[in-house]
């Protein structure tokens, strides 16, 4: 297939996701116009899947040790979100709940958690407006990434202006363009960064450098492009005036986070690494971690651009060998010697080309990609250890690889529907399965070909 790339727009540029792989125009549409338009399922290794209405267990529940392990189904919340109130209603610390994954809050999402101490009756006692806890079986460990292999999506596109035929014909001709190439682009997806407020990765990239206060002043002041505007009017407010007692007043009441911090510099002025650190270890963490994302989307996007192969290695880069659920085991460096050997493996399904997600301890590409990546980060200013984060040890974050593509499957035939909330359009439901920290939106994006991402549902 000839590779010649649409360009994304510019908040998408913003993001690091810089082209579409696939070059038909989309379907158009809108995702997420309701909450039961997006529903993501966890499968874990064991086999278990979570699912969207489960049944409470009658008598005893199987397994044994001192973890809860239960399925969280939560509407229009985030996980750290959930789990913080969650932890607030049963009495506990926030550390005694862990999960797999993190989960979209505009979604009806069903995913796995684990309670340490916890009893399924204390479970029947709970009761939340937009969430459900429903116990499992009793478990010696916490559930943590590694569990996770999967995510199942059943997601509808609404208002479709094309003929059902036209969009069924697109959209069959974009998931075939994806399917030769080897796969959807394994972007970091819009939720990492924030589509209503991609700040994340800025703050990330701060903290990473040791600045820590020009972190905090991001986390307070940035003005997204989809905020509202109150929330808006506060933070313009902030940056002109730094008076963080006015800041407060103007506050919407839902900004729990900004609120902590602002409330701490009223009592300690200068104290932004205790500002900071009045945030969940694991929000700190993604802000690192959303910024090593940005730096592996520009990777991404420069090799495509460049015209690198996405489905073959070149000498110096990195392959990685993948286990029975197509998740990474081993990594291997291309060589003239092996070459042969590896694209045989990725023609076979059983590795891919990878790509490093920066950090103290991963080595970068070898050959051109590593010239592409080498020049990014020289742009940024970044060095790999800077990622053994002196200001905030905590954060240091060691790197990784990633696939460049990321397989899916589809669980079902695609179908066009009639939209009944806009009566003469269109609706598609797509099913599909991808694996662990690969994005639905990802997919979604080459499929609609969002001109506008916030209205776009993204």
């Amino acid at each position: 297939m000839d590779l010649q790339f649409k360009e994304a727009s510019e908040l998408e540029r913003k993001m690091g996701i810089e082209i579409y792989l696939t070059t038909q125009d989309g379907i158009g549409g809108r995702i997420r116009t309701l909450l039961s338009d997006f529903i993501v399922r966890e499968v874990l290794r064991s086999g278990l899947r979570a699912e969207v209405s489960p049944k409470w267990p009658s008598g005893s529940l199987p397994g044994k040790g001192s973890f809860l392990l239960c399925t969280l189904i939560k509407k229009g919340i985030d996980t750290l979100t959930a789990a913080r109130e969650l932890a607030r209603a049963l009495g506990i610390p926030n550390g005694l709940i862990s999960f797999a994954g993190l989960k979209d809050a505009k979604a009806i999402t069903a995913q796995f958690i684990t309670i340490r101490g916890a009893k399924p009756g204390q479970l029947e006692l709970l009761s939340f407006r937009n969430m459900l806890v429903v116990p499992v079986e009793f478990t010696t460990k916490p559930v943590n990434p590694s569990d996770l292999i999967a995510n199942e999506f059943g997601i509808l596109i609404r208002d479709i202006g094309m003929p059902s035929t036209d969009a069924l014909v697109r959209l069959e001709a974009i998931l075939g363009d994806l399917k030769e190439l080897g796969g959807m682009p394994n972007f970091f997806g819009h939720q990492r960064f924030g589509t209503h407020r991609p700040v994340t990765h800025l703050i990330g990239r701060e903290l990473v450098l040791g600045r820590v206060k020009e972190a905090v002043e991001l986390l307070l002041t940035y003005i997204g492009p989809g905020e509202g505007a109150r929330a808006r009017e506060a933070r313009s407010y902030l940056a002109d005036t730094w008076d963080l007692k006015g800041f407060l007043e103007l506050l919407p009441k839902g900004m729990f986070y900004e609120r902590e911090v602002a409330r701490h510099l009223i009592k300690r002025p200068r104290d932004y690494h205790g500002a900071i650190r009045k945030l969940p270890i694991k929000l700190r963490k993604l802000f690192v971690q959303a910024y090593q994302a940005y730096l592996f989307n520009r990777f991404l996007s420069s090799r495509a651009k460049e015209g690198l192969p996405l489905s073959e290695p070149l000498p110096g880069d990195w392959v990685v060998l993948l286990d029975e659920h197509g998740l990474p085991h081993r990594a291997v460096r291309a060589s003239r010697s092996n070459l042969g050997t590896l694209r045989g493996l990725i023609k076979a399904g059983r590795a891919s080309l990878a790509l490093p997600i920066p950090g103290f301890r991963q080595e970068g590409s070898g050959g051109r990609q590593g010239e592409i990546e080498e020049a990014i980060l020289e742009e940024e200013g970044i060095s790999p250890s800077d990622f053994k984060v002196k200001a905030m040890p905590e954060l240091s974050s060691p790197g990784q690889l990633r696939p460049a593509l990321a397989s899916f499957r589809l669980l079902e035939d695609p179908r066009v529907t009639g939209d009944e909330l806009n009566p003469g359009r269109r609706a598609v439901f797509l099913s599909f399965r991808l694996p662990r920290g690969s994005y639905a939106t990802c997919l979604l994006r080459e499929v609609i070909k969002p001109r506008d991402l916030i209205k776009s549902g993204f």
